[in-house]
């Protein structure tokens, strides 16, 4: 009996420590909201390693409003300032916070960037680089359309299997970017190619996304008003609006599978969506219908 109970504790034990150790061995991602306030629903974020000892920081537009939100132990572990594109409300802040951090660490600090057309760039990745941060690795995927320097930031954990997406402002929950500095065309290979094929398709139902802004209830009543106009029709965007009316922050909430369930960007052969742009006979090409479906959604 007695060796019994000490297995059983043995077991208890070494259970509960391979338990600790899965809760405490993952990615981590810190939201920081910009410009709330005055209507940009802007995010930026925090991405640390597991260990929280190498950070980036992602889109810090507003210095004023990030660096208070960062812990002194958080500031000294980032590596590189990172923007998803080059327009201000992404890259505006990243000379005045380069500079705060540089101070508080010591160390030199990266601009990680699409172009040099945002402020203070250093490193301008080429599409499907790589960079590693502890045990992440975080592959650049560039995704010319709302502007021509859009890079979306893919990052894995082989450790952990976790995923995560950075998209500014070319993929939101349930929508996608103004053409910018592009065209439908542009913005279906961004989306349903470069994307898609970038993270690869074992990997996204995994894949977390987190867009520049908080878009998703808008997005969501422009998908239910312009294509799946009924309750039944898109069983994913019923679940997605459902959401909305529960939680103002949707990021890093769904997935790229989730995406392709219900963003009728990337759901541009869907019957429903073929109707929504006034071609029921199917015979628009992918482009017609992007830059139809976007004509839709900037009028609303």
């Amino acid at each position: 009996m007695h060796k019994s109970f000490e297995l059983f504790k043995y077991l208890k034990l070494s259970g509960a420590l391979r338990l600790q150790n899965i809760q405490t061995r993952r990615m981590h991602v810190k939201v920081i909201k910009m410009r709330w306030l005055t209507g940009g629903v802007n995010y930026s974020y925090l991405l640390s390693s597991q260990d929280k000892t190498k950070s980036w920081l992602i889109d810090p537009a507003e210095a004023v409003e990030v660096l208070p939100n960062l812990k002194p132990e958080e500031s000294v572990t980032i590596e590189a300032v990172v923007n998803t594109h080059h327009h201000y409300d992404h890259s505006g802040g990243n000379q005045a916070v380069v500079s705060r951090l540089v101070e508080s660490s010591g160390h030199d600090v990266k601009v990680i960037c699409g172009s040099h057309t945002s402020p203070g760039a250093t490193d301008i990745p080429k599409n499907l680089q790589e960079y590693t941060l502890g045990d992440l690795t975080i592959r650049c995927i560039r995704t010319p359309c709302h502007t021509q320097d859009s890079v979306c930031y893919y990052v894995s954990d082989p450790q952990t299997g976790e995923k995560c997406i950075f998209t500014g402002d070319t993929l939101f929950t349930a929508g996608c970017g103004r053409f910018f500095e592009g065209t439908g065309e542009e913005m279906d290979y961004a989306l349903n190619r470069r994307i898609l094929d970038g993270v690869g398709e074992p990997n996204w139902d995994g894949t977390k996304v987190y867009p520049g802004h908080e878009y998703t209830k808008s997005n969501v009543k422009f998908v239910r008003t312009a294509v799946y106009k009924n309750l039944g029709d898109n069983a994913a965007l019923d679940r997605l609006e459902q959401f909305c009316g529960k939680n103002k922050v949707t990021t890093g909430s769904f997935t790229i599978q989730d995406e392709l369930d219900y963003n009728p960007f990337m759901r541009l052969d869907d019957p429903s969506v073929r109707d929504a742009v006034d071609d029921s006979q199917g015979s628009l090409s992918r482009a017609k219908v992007m830059d139809r479906l976007r004509k839709i959604k900037n009028s609303m």
